[in-house]
Formats: C-alpha cells, structure tokens, sequence
C-alpha cells in the first residue's frame, strides 16, 4: 500500500464511508478507490480534488492528500507566507550552488521530518477517536 492509499483509506474510514459510496460519489468506478488504496493506481490532481470533494475534506487534510499524490498544496504561496523558512529551504533545494549532497541531505531530513509529522498525527487521531468513544 502507497502512502497515498494509506491515507485516502484513514480518511475515508474516519468518516465511515465505504470504497463503493466513495466512488459512487466522486463518480468513479466501483473498483477505482480499492485500485488507489491499494497501490494499484496512482490518481490525477483531478481524482485527488474529486476525492476530496466526496468526503467533504477540509483545507488541511486536502493538502495532505494531495501531497500524498505528489502534488503541491492548493494555496501554495499561503503556505509560503505563513512558513517563511519554507520559502528559504525551497530557494536552497533549487540553488544549483549549493552542492548536490547538501541539496540530496535537506530532502532527506525534510522527508523524516514529514514522517514524524505524519506518525504524530495518527496517534493523535486514535487518541481523538478513544476520547470520543
């Protein structure tokens, strides 16, 4: 399973919709949400905004998805402005002086730290989900 199937699959069980109503409302085919979540396919932008539409997906957990796809977040400069060391991480990532095992070792810290982020976030819905029950 793709981290992309992971989340689509956390998502659309946290709002305790099945692959078939999924799909029926993002008006795709029956399988396609089963293909996704199981690594079988990989979605367009379009796909992911459809899917998002579906499950009623707020800003946050949209922009997630939609990185999860690869994509870049829906308000990219909003993200930007609020993060300004982003924008200086992203003009260093792209400065060809920097050399490319600098460049290669910021990807790498950028990836473990999105990680971490992502493992914080689903405890942190478990710990949401049993406060709830």
């Amino acid at each position: 399973m793709t981290e992309f199937g992971q989340l689509l699959k956390s998502l659309r069980e946290r709002r305790g919709v099945s692959q078939s109503k999924l799909a029926e409302r993002a008006e795709f085919d029956h399988s396609y949400v089963s293909r996704l979540e199981g690594g079988a396919r990989m979605p367009t932008r379009d796909a992911v905004d459809r899917l998002g539409d579906a499950m009623d997906l707020g800003e946050g957990e949209r922009d997630m998805l939609l990185a999860a796809a690869g994509f870049l977040p829906r308000d990219f400069a909003k993200i930007l402005s609020a993060e300004p060391v982003l924008g200086e991480v992203f003009y260093l990532l792209s400065d060809e002086q920097l050399p490319a095992e600098y460049r290669e070792n910021m990807r790498q810290v950028l990836h473990l730290m999105a990680e971490q982020a992502r493992i914080a976030m689903q405890f942190a819905t478990v710990g949401q989900v049993s406060a709830a029950a």
